[in-house]
């Protein structure tokens, strides 16, 4: 008797693993730890680990928006190129009309939300792909980009509270602000994904294309709408976070964001039909190409290795879930049965 029991607590916790979209990824974060920590011995000095975090944090913020968005069933691939625009406006706004820097601050936030409200009318109004709309984005606003900084490097080294605020770093950690920021925002989103109203509605949203969610009353228009304008937003306030970081920025920065946040979130667990995902994973699936990233350089491989590693990772990645799913499935159906 008391076996039977635990062998139904065994395979309750077996499905629950299985169905926990982190649960994987967070195993393969650890294990890159451990096996960097091996071949170098220097992966846990605070040079290495403000590397590794520095990266983590821009992608991660990203993510949480392209996460959301893949959630409800959209994709947009011009993230990349709002990460540079965004803070571009910001400089220009600050050294070319001296704006006080809140308030260029908010206005080139403004600018990267009507870059998501634009993605999203187009793609909603007209029926049109998001991967097209946004395609077709994110060489409009990339060669903006180029226009306006004419290909050169905008500087701001300045050391007012905004710079502090987004891209500091409190004396004597080995992280700086945007990666708190990371978190604290990665937080936010899985709170509103897991505990609210809203976040039901992204599940449902992307869930066989929104027919079910449109017949119970779910605004799907609006839900995805938003998740546009949240995710053009994120991305613009990962770019500010940076510049503030750095005290620099380009029409380069960010270049290949767009495909390494969707890699993020895929890692995570996020499926690219729609319906699934966790932005918790997502936040865990962008700490492992920052520490995949900070790792291949300190064991001295050639840093065209992480473009050729995330491109293996992102196919792995996909074959797992899919191979999760249908092993979740099945445990789900036997443990009903009983």
């Amino acid at each position: 008797m008391r076996s039977s029991r635990l062998w139904r607590r065994v395979r309750s916790l077996s499905v629950r693993l299985s169905l926990a979209p982190e649960f994987g990824i967070f195993f393969a974060l650890a294990a890159l730890v451990i096996i960097f920590q091996i071949l170098s011995g220097l992966f846990f000095s605070s040079g290495e680990i403000s590397g590794a975090t520095t990266t983590t944090s821009t992608i991660g913020i990203i993510g949480v928006g392209v996460a959301l968005l893949m959630i409800s069933g959209e994709f947009d691939l011009s993230v990349g190129a709002v990460a540079a625009f965004v803070p571009i406006i910001m400089g220009e706004l600050i050294i070319g009309l001296a704006w006080n820097p809140f308030v260029a601050f908010l206005a080139a936030m403004a600018c990267g939300a009507a870059i998501g409200l634009f993605n999203g009318a187009v793609t909603l109004l007209f029926n049109i792909p998001s991967f097209i709309t946004t395609l077709g984005s994110y060489f409009m606003i990339n060669g903006l980009n180029y226009i306006i900084t004419g290909g050169y490097t905008i500087d701001i080294f300045g050391h007012g509270p905004l710079y502090a605020i987004l891209g500091g770093q409190p004396t004597g950690w080995p992280i700086s602000a945007p990666f708190i920021w990371m978190l604290v925002l990665g937080l936010a989103g899985a709170v509103l994904l897991s505990s609210t109203q809203y976040g039901n509605w992204i599940f449902a949203a992307g869930s066989k294309g929104g027919a079910a969610a449109r017949a119970v009353g779910v605004p799907v228009r609006r839900v995805k709408m938003s998740n546009f304008v949240l995710c053009a937003l994120l991305s613009g306030f990962a770019g500010c976070a940076a510049l503030a970081q750095y005290g620099s920025t380009s029409s380069g920065f960010a270049s290949n964001y767009n495909l390494v946040s969707i890699v993020a979130a895929v890692l995570g667990g996020t499926s690219l039909m729609g319906g699934r995902g966790s932005v918790y994973g997502t936040i865990i699936g962008a700490c492992v190409l920052g520490v995949l990233e900070t790792g291949l350089v300190l064991v001295g491989a050639p840093g065209t290795w992480y473009t050729v590693m995330i491109g293996g990772i992102l196919v792995l990645a996909v074959v797992v879930n899919v191979r999760i799913d249908s092993i979740g499935n099945m445990l789900a159906v036997r443990s009903g049965r009983d």
